[in-house]
C-alpha cells in the first residue's frame, strides 16, 4: 500500500469511531508517521505536520465523547454524509451514486453505515490511490469533503480541527492540475554546520523540528547536537531559527552518514564539586554576552554558597 492509500485510509478511521490509536498523543500516530512520510514530496502534507504533532493524548472513551459530541449529539454541526451535505437529506442521489460504484469495483461495504459516509468515501479513495481513477473520482465527489474539512479546521477543536486541515489541504491538492511538490532541490535539502564552532548549542533548532530528526544529546563528556537522516522532512524551519546563521540547509554528500554529529561541545565542569555546568559552547556565548563570572563556572547546588 502506498503513502497515498495510507493516508486516506488513515482519514477514513479518524472520521469513522475513533480507533484505539487515536487515543495516543498526535505525535504517536500513525497518520502521523504517513503524513511524514510524504512530506518531503507535498507542500499540503508538510503544512499539516505541526498540526497533528500537537494534539494532546486522551482516553478512548473521550476521544469518542469528542467525537459524539461533534458529528452525533442532535442535528450535527458537521455532516459526514454527502447526500445530507448537498441536499440536507440522508437518503439521496450521492448514497445510490455511491452503492452503485462500489458494485462497480466489485466491492461491498460492511456494517450498516450508508455508501456515501465520508469514511467510506475515503476507504474508496484508498483503492483507487495511484489509479487513473483516483482523480475522476475527486472532480465528482471531493468538493463537499473539502467543505468538511475547512469548517473542521475552522472548529477550534484540538483534536478535528487539525484532522479537518489535512483532510481540506490534501484534497485541494490530489485535485491540482499537478501535485504541489516542493521546489526542485530543496526537498532534498538536510542540515548542516559549514562552521560548528559558530553554534552555541541554543537548542532552538531541536525545539521547531517538527520530527524530532534534530536532538541534543549529554554524555559524562559532551553535549553534541545530532542529527538523523532518516527522519528529516526537508522543512527548513531549523535553518530560520538559527539566530547565529550556523546552521545551514544544503544537499547532502555521498559521504554523509544516516546519524551525523553536527556540532560536540565538552563540558565545563563546576570549580567546586567537578559536576558538568553547561557545554563549552554554551559557555562561550554567556561569556561573549555578559562578560566573565565567577557563578558561571559552578554548578547550580554550589552557587548559593558563593557569596557567603
Amino acid at each position: 500500500m502506498t503513502d497515498r492509500a495510507d493516508l486516506y485510509a488513515l482519514l477514513a478511521e479518524t472520521l469513522a469511531e475513533p480507533p484505539e490509536w487515536m487515543s495516543l498523543p498526535g505525535r504517536e500516530w500513525p497518520l502521523l508517521e504517513t503524513v511524514a512520510g510524504l512530506a518531503s514530496e507535498f507542500e499540503a502534507a508538510r503544512r499539516c505536520l505541526d498540526l497533528l504533532a500537537c494534539i494532546k493524548p486522551e482516553e478512548p472513551h473521550q476521544r469518542r465523547e469528542r467525537y459524539n459530541a461533534i458529528f452525533a449529539s442532535g442535528k450535527p454541526r458537521f455532516w459526514l454524509y454527502e447526500s445530507a451535505a448537498l441536499t440536507g437529506k440522508i437518503l439521496g442521489p450521492q448514497t445510490f451514486e455511491m452503492a452503485r460504484l462500489y458494485r462497480k469495483a466489485s466491492l461491498e461495504t460492511v456494517g450498516a453505515e450508508l455508501p456515501d459516509h465520508i469514511s467510506l468515501e475515503l476507504a474508496f479513495l484508498s483503492y483507487l490511490a495511484g489509479s487513473s481513477q483516483e482523480k475522476g473520482f475527486l472532480k465528482s465527489h471531493a468538493a463537499w469533503m473539502i467543505d468538511l474539512g475547512c469548517a473542521l479546521s475552522r472548529s477550534g477543536d484540538e483534536v478535528y480541527a487539525p484532522i479537518g486541515a489535512l483532510l481540506a489541504d490534501w484534497l485541494e491538492s490530489a485535485l491540482a492540475p499537478a501535485p504541489l511538490h516542493a521546489k526542485e532541490g530543496k526537498g532534498m535539502k538536510v542540515p548542516s554546520l559549514p562552521h560548528p564552532d559558530d553554534c552555541t548549542l541554543c537548542g532552538f533548532c531541536v525545539q521547531v523540528c517538527p520530527t524530532r530528526a534534530l536532538k541534543v544529546l549529554e554524555d559524562t563528556k559532551n553535549t553534541s547536537l545530532v542529527f538523523e537522516a532518516a527522519d528529516c522532512i526537508h522543512c527548513d524551519k531549523c535553518e530560520r531559527i538559527c539566530e547565529f546563521h550556523a546552521l545551514k540547509m544544503g544537499l547532502p554528500t555521498a559521504t554523509d552518514a544516516k546519524v551525523q554529529t553536527l556540532c560536540q561541545s565538552s563540558h565545563v565542569k563546576c570549580q567546586k564539586c567537578g559536576q558538568p555546568v553547561v557545554s563549552q559552547a554554551e559557555m562561550d556565548y554567556i561569556v561573549s554576552q555578559i562578560g566573565e563570572a565567577a557563578w558561571q563556572h559552578l554548578c547550580l547546588d554550589c552557587r548559593p554558597g558563593l557569596y557567603v
